[in-house]
């Protein structure tokens, strides 16, 4: 009778003790999807732009080309802003710029484009700028947005043929984005470039709360509770934003940037991208540079490079 007791005291204990650990890693889980759907909150992402741009040495007033404030709605109801610089040409590229900041940063790019003729439009991701969504979704929510946009450029600008280029997040949502569109349709772009991708949600995750271990116990634990988390209450799945991944759907025409000296995204991921790449109209860049910052070290190399790609995928 004694030793029943003990028994079912100490099976109450272990109930009571992993009931404790499931709800704490459901109270973990939510606290940190959180935190990354949210990370933008209470930051001024315009003014995080301009600070950046100091950073690189470009000076935003330099910039004397005026644009048209226009937007697109995603399948999703969200409103996609972005500025239009109409520079009479048949063909138009989309800008899509990384996390933390707004359409802004992607400005010097821009500028590029525009010398070389192009019509440009700089779209705000989610999260950031005047893009309603307050949520980021490492591309998966935001290629919905770069759907809508080449489908406004298509049937709204009569742009003939229509590239999307993004930088760092911003790379990994065009990549998803070129993963999930069918080659010949309204809403796909005839070449995407992806500079500096981020690789993976859940790979980035995994280096940043393991300090570059991705087998730390402590990082699998909080990317774990997390993605489980974020995939039952907001139905957003860290898999679907495995950049490395899902390159495999993508049968458009893609030139991927590596830049040599990037410490936020690895060369060596971002290489794993473009091997995995279905086009067979694929291409890869070096640049001797620091992260996303190939632009600004020697632009007209980069835009040649850019322009021979697009001329070899018949653009």
């Amino acid at each position: 009778m004694k030793r029943n007791k003990i028994i079912k005291g100490l099976a109450i204990a272990f109930g009571v003790i992993a009931f404790l650990g499931i709800a704490g890693s459901v109270v973990m889980g939510g606290v940190v999807a959180d935190k990354i759907l949210h990370q933008n909150a209470d930051k001024d992402t315009h003014d995080n732009s301009i600070k950046q741009l100091e950073i690189w040495g470009y000076d935003i007033a330099s910039f004397r080309y005026e644009g048209q404030e226009i937007s697109a709605e995603a399948e999703d109801g969200n409103k996609v802003p972005g500025t239009f610089f109409d520079n009479d040409s048949d063909k138009l590229v989309i800008l899509v710029h990384g996390a933390g900041g707004d359409r802004y940063c992607i400005y010097p790019l821009a500028e590029q484009y525009i010398k070389d003729g192009y019509d440009v439009i700089a779209i705000d991701q989610r999260g950031c700028g005047a893009n309603p969504d307050d949520k980021v979704t490492f591309g998966i929510k935001e290629s919905l947005d770069v759907k809508a946009m080449v489908k406004y450029a298509r049937t709204e600008l009569n742009a003939e043929k229509v590239i999307v280029h993004g930088q760092s997040m911003g790379g990994q949502t065009v990549a998803v984005y070129a993963s999930n569109v069918t080659p010949g349709t309204p809403e796909a772009a005839d070449a995407v470039i992806c500079d500096s991708p981020v690789p993976g949600m859940e790979l980035m995750l995994n280096l940043m709360f393991g300090d570059g271990n991705t087998k730390s116990l402590l990082a699998n634990y909080l990317t774990g509770t997390s993605k489980l988390y974020m995939k039952t209450a907001n139905g957003i799945d860290y898999d679907d934003a495995d950049t490395i991944e899902v390159v495999k759907n993508d049968k458009i025409p893609t030139m991927i940037i590596v830049s040599d000296k990037d410490e936020v995204c690895l060369p060596q991921y971002v290489e794993e991208v473009y091997g995995n790449i279905a086009c067979e109209k694929k291409e890869i860049l070096h640049v001797d540079s620091a992260h996303i910052e190939g632009i600004f070290d020697d632009p007209e190399g980069y835009m040649n490079s850019v322009e021979e790609f697009l001329n070899n995928a018949g653009i």
